[in-house]
């Protein structure tokens, strides 16, 4: 006991060790800091656990608010808008995205076309979202893997197909959709009305693949937060790790910036961390404390490189927080 302790008590040392960028841009975008559902702008918006980020459109990103059981979008300027779900809606409901309901929506990915993939963690089921007019809402709602409500582990078709906690999407330059299964430790690729296994057959590949991002020349970036690591998974299908001179803390969120950069959710630490090249690691965000002050986080979840920042869903402030790049 005493030896885990003292592995415990060193890895935060480290952490807490690690240079540091100036934060002096740090900002809260959106989120009073408090848990609740509210679109608005800035303080006046609450959101309840939002846990993953994907691009949507120029100046926007794509938000799971998995307590709210909601999909929010949330602009440069602060301003939050819901655009499918509610607190008083959970369960499965697909059609009109104005009457669907959700269940613990976490993985969130917007496709060129706008269509939108959603890992639902609690339903066990991949949701997509697909633009129509017509509909209330703008968009239709449909079930594209999965079982609503059973879990299991099984390829194959995709409505025969099981999952156990599906928490995070992609799409690929084929139109496939891939999920990471935490509850099975693989990842899962939904192709052409068929789900098959791409990583983690083999025992003990992963713990708790809780996130993947687009990485150069076609790879996944995956953030395993049970093995403290962050893998990368090629084109070609081999599965490496990424190399870094500091210890990972609960990676719960992984991101690539333009330049190679890969950004971590470092959730035990309550910091992002940037891994260069070299593998060298640099905290940017975040004090080493959980707080609720501007330049703190506490547990981010997610984070995600787009329109010149650095967006950061900040689980336990339940908020959005963000850092400029440019």
């Amino acid at each position: 006991m005493r030896s885990r302790f003292a592995v415990v008590a060193l890895v935060a040392a480290v952490l807490l060790a690690l240079p540091c960028a100036a934060q002096e841009g740090l900002r809260v975008v959106a989120g009073s800091g408090n848990p609740g559902f509210a679109d608005g702008q800035g303080a006046a918006a609450q959101f309840h656990k939002p846990i993953r980020l994907a691009p949507f459109g120029p100046d926007a990103v794509l938000v799971s608010d998995i307590y709210n059981h909601a999909l929010r979008v949330v602009t440069k300027a602060g301003v939050v808008r819901t655009l499918a779900g509610a607190p008083d809606r959970k369960g499965h409901q697909d059609g009109p995205a104005a009457e669907a309901r959700f269940a613990s929506p976490h993985g969130v990915a917007v496709a060129a076309d706008g269509r939108i993939a959603v890992a639902e963690a609690e339903g066990h089921v991949v949701r997509l979202l697909t633009k129509d007019a017509k509909a209330a809402g703008g968009y239709v709602v449909s079930t594209l893997a999965g079982q609503p409500g059973q879990k299991g582990m099984q390829d194959g078709p995709a409505a025969q197909a099981l999952f156990n906690s599906p928490h995070a999407t992609l799409w690929t330059g084929d139109g496939a959709v891939v999920t990471t299964d935490i509850g099975n430790g693989r990842l899962r690729r939904v192709n052409a009305g068929q789900v098959e296994t791409i990583a983690g057959a083999e025992p003990d590949t992963f713990v708790y693949p809780m996130d993947i991002a687009p990485a150069a020349g076609g790879a996944i970036l995956i953030a395993d937060a049970g093995s403290h690591r962050i893998h990368v998974l090629s084109r070609a299908g081999k599965l490496t790790t990424l190399a870094s001179d500091a210890p990972l803390s609960t990676p719960h969120g992984v991101a690539a910036g333009p330049d190679g950069t890969v950004y971590v959710a470092d959730m035990k630490s309550h910091r992002v961390l940037a891994v260069d090249a070299r593998g060298h690691v640099t905290a940017v965000a975040g004090t080493g404390a959980a707080g609720a002050r501007p330049e703190q986080l506490n547990r981010p979840a997610a984070v995600l490189v787009h329109a010149g920042w650095l967006w950061i869903a900040d689980l336990d402030n339940h908020r959005i927080s963000a850092l400029p790049l440019e």
